[in-house]
């Protein structure tokens, strides 16, 4: 059986040796809330007072108890119907890999849960919440935000008091544009296919970014769409946006971008799809960049599609893993407490670019 010293007892609680000792002798100067904490761990790894060397003491090895966390998956924003998504088994994959290695036992609740049933489970089961953060979270996450532990993972950046781990979009759109840029374009165009979507707002900042840095911005290759009300909870599409008329505003233009990125991969297979309609030949005549790189679509896609792959396994494991640490009040990161992680995503070359200078050489040999 594993011995647990007082200060083990202190670290795996969150508070001092002096405040374990005066909990341990009933004194009445310490928080409730800190000693029902403290307790807690004292009956959880079955401490027991006794009389030890002051070397034995400072040299006792700290060990961390084998427990299961009980984790609630909050994700209020998105249908049941995203469960078979390939965004939705990304996150999944970073969350049950941490669970294996953390022994964590995960509860899911998505949009179609109850909310007084929801709230009442997590209260009375849970150690700690795992939430997908959306724009604008409904009123009983946050409240059960203010009760446990929780941490925040996804795409969406929120001002609610707690630890995230977030995709970095904005990073990523310089990603895109800089890798273009390598390839010699210089008349690069963006498409914001949602531009009322915090996510894709931050991934075309980036893009404006990395082309104002380079002195190559034109505000003509720079396109926002409106795009479709986002219905609450959110679904999944199930087919791509049509991108023609913004294929044809390019096209009308008197200079016409060489390479385009769209916000994400889906808005590129929509733009693919307009292309193949209007004879326009890709990466000939456009080289072709998406973002998000989840699931088979980009290899499947003819041309195969380059796309900035965004870490959405990786944002959900260091998610869950920092939420076990804040259970046993270890880490950088406190409760009811706001503050960000941000994981940019990577570059996926395939065959829908070409860089400028290739190109050019084919058409003089021809």
């Amino acid at each position: 059986m594993l011995e647990y010293s007082i200060r083990d007892i202190a670290r795996l609680a969150g508070v001092s040796v002096g405040t374990v000792s005066r909990i341990l002798n009933n004194a009445s100067n310490v928080d409730e809330e800190i000693r029902r904490r403290t307790m807690d761990v004292i009956h959880r790894v079955g401490y027991r007072s006794g009389r030890r060397g002051r070397r034995a003491e400072q040299n006792a090895a700290v060990r961390l108890p084998k427990r299961t966390y009980r984790i609630a998956l909050l994700s209020p924003g998105m249908s049941p119907a995203w469960k078979s998504n390939d965004l939705w088994a990304s996150y999944m994959d970073g969350i049950e890999t941490a669970c294996r290695e953390r022994g964590g036992r995960i509860t899911m609740y998505m949009a179609d849960a109850k909310q007084e049933d929801v709230v009442r489970e997590i209260v009375r089961n849970t150690d700690g919440i795992l939430v997908k953060m959306e724009e604008t979270l409904p009123g009983y996450v946050k409240e059960l935000i203010s009760l446990l532990p929780a941490v925040g993972f996804g795409t969406a950046l929120s001002l609610e008091p707690l630890p995230q781990v977030v995709v970095d979009n904005n990073t990523s759109g310089v990603i895109a544009a800089e890798q273009l840029l390598k390839h010699g374009h210089r008349r690069i165009a963006f498409i914001n296919h949602e531009a009322r979507k915090n996510a894709f707002i931050a991934r075309s900042n980036g893009y404006l970014e990395a082309m104002k840095s380079a002195g190559q911005f034109r505000p003509e290759y720079f396109f926002e769409i409106s795009g479709r009300m986002q219905a609450q909870p959110a679904e999944p599409e199930l087919t791509p946006p049509d991108m023609t008329e913004v294929l044809d505003r390019m096209l009308s233009l008197p200079e016409r971008p060489t390479a385009v990125i769209a916000a994400n991969d889906w808005a590129a297979c929509g733009f693919l799809r307009a292309c193949e309609a209007r004879g326009i030949r890709v990466p000939e005549e456009f080289s072709l960049m998406g973002m998000d790189g989840t699931g088979q679509l980009c290899s499947l896609l003819k041309p195969a599609l380059s796309t900035v792959a965004m870490p959405f396994n990786r944002v959900s494991h260091f998610g869950c893993c920092m939420l076990c640490d804040l259970i046993d009040g270890v880490g950088l990161h406190q409760r009811n407490t706001s503050s960000v992680i941000r994981i940019p995503g990577e570059f996926q070359k395939r065959d829908s670019i070409r860089s400028i200078e290739q190109t050019q050489k084919e058409r003089s040999l021809s």
